[in-house]
């Protein structure tokens, strides 16, 4: 089993950048749970082992304007800037854990070349959407994706309701 692990370790380390650097802003939110596991972005049982990130833990999420940390007790605390976060939400499980459903809370975010989904069970069942919002209203728009102001749909852009649509074939003197 050691082996294995030692295998794992060098072959999820490939493409992780370095580890980032303490954030400084003050924490807008604390919530105290459990560390589960990082696994590769989309594949929930691929355990990214590198970086001590393989290691379950107890954890104090703390998020502010410039990022999440997650202090972790017994493990290298995990940092991640804003610039690198792409956003949360709640699922079932992540490897090592499986709860309820919505039951653990999924932070996805980039290190190096390699996106992560990083699981923390929050020990208060209100904290999950409370550890979520905060995340996501942090989280940076993706770069070339519409913003919720440019969205179709939105108010006064394309396709919105009460606003014309400049690509359609028809003027409004053609409407009328």
């Amino acid at each position: 089993m050691w082996w294995g692990w030692r295998r794992r370790v060098r072959r999820t380390a490939v493409g992780l950048g370095a580890p980032a650097a303490a954030l400084t802003a003050p924490v807008t939110l604390a919530v105290e749970g459990v560390y589960v596991s990082s696994t590769t972005a989309g594949e929930w049982l691929e355990r990214i082992a590198a970086d001590g990130l393989g290691v379950r833990s107890p954890v104090v999420a703390e998020v502010g304007d410039d990022g999440v940390t997650l202090r972790r007790t017994g493990a290298p605390d995990v940092v991640v800037p804003r610039a690198a976060l792409l956003g949360a939400r709640t699922e079932r499980g992540i490897a090592g854990k499986v709860a309820q459903p919505g039951g653990i809370v999924v932070l996805r975010w980039r290190t190096g070349d390699v996106v992560l989904d990083t699981g923390v069970h929050p020990r208060h069942a209100a904290d999950r959407a409370r550890l979520v919002d905060a995340i996501n209203a942090i989280t940076p728009p993706p770069v070339g994706e519409p913003t919720a102001a440019t969205a179709p749909g939105a108010p006064d852009s394309p396709g919105s309701l009460g606003a014309p649509d400049p690509s359609s074939a028809r003027s409004q003197e053609d409407v009328a």
